[in-house]
């Protein structure tokens, strides 16, 4: 059962803005276990039930394509429905989110032929995130749309936050983002019916090489470790 983060959580994120080092946490990786990560599987346990599996932040980032970032994160929270919900607390407090940050080409195009004026009311009571959006207006859209706010919108995600305190070591946590993410309810559902999935990502093409090898019918090792891969 969720009974919220111990105070040590927040002190510790904090420590380890200034501490990013593999260092220090492998020195106090214990606090992160009990006041982090242990709290946060017990509320994303509790939540799986109503929103399906909560992937629990990982505290290492990924720094493949970054390597200069810090290694560690800062925060700790998880993802429901491939990422369309969010909960993360950080050193500062606690903040939800729910749909998707920034459209691909094809949804963006989905999006735009959909927003209508049932959107901008499903959307009056909550807080829209209008951080990435066009400066302009998109190609064709004239500038009284009366929806033109939302046409500029490259992404339809809401979210709320709300400052730390020692409500985070209660259950009050998990009544908050339970509520914030069924509100989100519609909104998910409208994203569904007119916006959908991603793209999937292309396969990326064999290295010319290979392609060539292929096409000569030639079977070597490694032709056929490539063919075993792709």
């Amino acid at each position: 059962m969720f009974t919220g983060w111990t105070p040590d959580a927040a002190a510790f994120l904090a420590e380890l803005a200034d501490h990013n080092t593999r260092e220090f946490f492998d020195a106090h990786r214990h606090r992160h276990t009990a006041a982090l990560l242990g709290p946060t599987r017990e509320l994303a346990a509790e939540l799986e039930p109503e929103f399906g599996p909560v992937r629990v932040f990982r505290p290492y980032r990924n720094r493949r394509f970054r390597p200069d970032a810090p290694p560690y994160r800062t925060d700790t929270g998880g993802t429901a429905r491939g990422g369309a919900l969010a909960v993360v607390l950080t050193a500062a407090g606690l903040t939800t989110t729910a749909g998707i940050w920034l459209f691909d080409a094809g949804q963006l195009r989905r999006y735009r032929a959909a927003v209508d004026d049932g959107l901008a009311r499903l959307l009056d009571p909550l807080d829209v995130d209008t951080g990435r959006r066009l400066a302009g207006r998109p190609r064709g859209v004239p500038a009284d749309h009366p929806q033109l706010d939302l046409l500029r919108l490259r992404g339809l995600q809401v979210g709320c936050s709300w400052p730390g305190g020692e409500w985070l070591g209660t259950r009050e946590p998990l009544d908050r983002v339970r509520a914030a993410w069924r509100a989100a309810g519609p909104l998910l559902e409208w994203l569904d019916a007119h916006v959908g999935p991603a793209d999937p990502v292309p396969p990326r093409p064999r290295a010319a090489a290979t392609q060539a090898r292929d096409e000569c019918g030639a079977v070597d090792g490694a032709v056929a470790a490539d063919r075993a891969w792709g």
